[in-house]
């Protein structure tokens, strides 16, 4: 019990110290968003009245405790532009960016662990050799740079009628064909990361007594990999996992912007691009909680899977 209090508070002290820098640094980014709101034709005398009428010429501690009453009450502000809560902005959003999540994010677990598996199985082999080559040009290329590249080859080859080149479709079918795209550009860098960890734990396992006498014992290399091996070998993962996922749902913005995804990264990019201070603001504080919460539930969980952890 004292191990999840303690873990609980400290996620409560990073979500505040997130909330205080990410509410600081609006003060150093050169936006004014009273002109923001006013417009760019707009009379000195507005500005001021609008500034006034917002709160925005309180002093800054004034103005942060300000902030952070809404959102703990689920306020994170209004947009700008439109005058748009942000929090509906984001919660109309994240179907999208969750949808791409989860399809980089199952291209990761998947393609990462095999490939990993594999060339942990023929270590020292030409088939280690090519995955370690493979692993390497995945994790040098950026997503953002993939994605171009697919987006080229795709409309060059004419496969656009199989592969949407943007855009998330109208229905649930069509919107799985949109995000093949960019799951692939957003998760090969992922899979090539998560092969080389797979294969380090792994090798480090099969060198483990207990291996030994499975082998002594005449089992099969597919049961010793995949029945005692990796079960082990996967537990750092988890912790891995959980992160990653957390950081995809907060918002892949390059990838989406490349794609016009309709996510949270992409809203995110919109908003830093016209100075919407709120939703650049209430977007990475979400995305911090996101964050956050991911790392608390995995402690949780490495605790029960681990029991050296308990201990």
């Amino acid at each position: 019990m004292l191990y999840v209090t303690k873990r609980v508070l400290w996620a409560l002290v990073t979500l505040v110290a997130c909330s205080a820098v990410t509410f600081c640094v609006t003060f150093v980014v050169p936006a004014d968003p009273a002109r923001t709101i006013a417009g760019p034709n707009a009379t000195a005398e507005t500005v001021e009245r609008i500034r006034h009428e917002r709160g925005l010429d309180d002093p800054i501690p004034v103005q942060y405790a300000r902030y952070v009453s809404g959102v703990a009450r689920g306020d994170l502000g209004k947009s700008l532009t439109g005058d748009e809560p942000v929090v509906r902005m984001i919660l109309v959003r994240l179907p999208a960016t969750a949808l791409l999540a989860a399809a980089a994010f199952l291209i990761w677990v998947v393609v990462g662990t095999l490939s990993g598996v594999v060339s942990a199985a023929f270590r020292n082999t030409a088939v280690d050799r090519l995955a370690l080559v493979g692993s390497i040009v995945g994790l040098s290329i950026p997503s953002f740079w993939l994605g171009v590249l697919l987006l080229w080859t795709v409309a060059h080859f004419g496969l656009n009628k199989w592969l949407p080149l943007g855009g998330a479709g109208d229905n649930f079918p069509d919107r799985l064909r949109h995000v093949i795209l960019p799951a692939i550009a957003l998760g090969v860098g992922g899979a090539a990361f998560y092969s080389r960890v797979v294969h380090a734990h792994l090798v480090e396992v099969l060198e483990q007594d207990y291996i030994r006498t499975a082998r002594a014992k005449g089992l099969s290399r597919t049961r010793i990999m995949f029945r005692h091996a990796l079960r082990n070998a996967l537990l750092p993962i988890v912790t891995l996992a959980g992160m990653d996922l957390a950081s995809l749902l907060a918002g892949a913005v390059l990838t989406e912007s490349v794609f016009g995804w309709p996510g949270i990264g992409h809203q995110a990019w919109l908003a830093i691009s016209s100075s919407n201070v709120p939703v650049v603001m209430g977007t990475t504080l979400f995305s911090a909680a996101f964050v956050v919460v991911a790392n608390l539930v995995v402690d949780l969980l490495y605790r029960l899977l681990d029991p050296r952890v308990r201990a």
